[in-house]
């Protein structure tokens, strides 16, 4: 694998590891400020986000040894909302600026995994920056995000709420690949 791919490879794992974590505590904390629904959003996003790095890490399988890993990664535990705004932020810039730069440079140095590895991670996380906003704009509000079943596809962490579609469209798995958070 070129070293570039791999270390981007690294850098999103670790980034989409702390996000896995960090969803985690932000959920304890939107539970302990009566928004169910965020909390179960958290968590949802965060089991997402545990595939994403599950994908990358599963790229790097032929790379041994240690490695510094540089990612971005938000950090601080504030009330629900600013929590929100955090993801938001992560999200973001995952949309506009880390994956895309991933992509291309995959693409370019033709390593077919991680380029699709990187093509997952992008779609859901287009999502993600999305139903966050909701939620934010809800809790804003003084109430919780009014959510149904949030199902998440455990091959490519794309994340649908209510029934989960017969096909994932990002990576064609069938609806028996999703689980459900209710």
């Amino acid at each position: 694998m070129h070293a570039m791919t791999a270390a981007n490879l690294r850098s999103a794992f670790g980034g989409e590891s702390m996000a896995h974590l960090r969803y985690g505590v932000w959920a304890t904390r939107a539970r302990q400020e009566g928004f169910p629904n965020v909390a179960r959003l958290f968590d949802a996003i965060g089991f997402a986000e545990e595939v994403h790095g599950s994908n990358h890490f599963n790229e790097l399988r032929n790379e041994t040894g240690d490695f510094p890993v540089v990612s971005m990664a938000g950090f601080g535990l504030g009330e629900t909302s600013e929590n929100l705004q955090g993801a938001i932020d992560g999200e973001t810039f995952e949309v506009t600026e880390m994956y895309p730069a991933y992509l291309n440079t995959a693409k370019d140095q033709s390593e077919s995994g991680a380029e699709r590895s990187f093509h997952y991670a992008l779609e859901a996380e287009k999502i993600h920056a999305a139903v966050f906003q909701e939620a934010k704009q809800a809790v804003d509000g003084g109430g919780d995000v009014d959510l149904g079943p949030i199902q998440i596809c455990d091959s490519c962490g794309y994340t649908h709420e209510g029934d989960a579609p017969d096909r994932c469209p990002i990576c064609g798995v069938s609806k028996e690949r999703f689980k459900t958070f209710a």
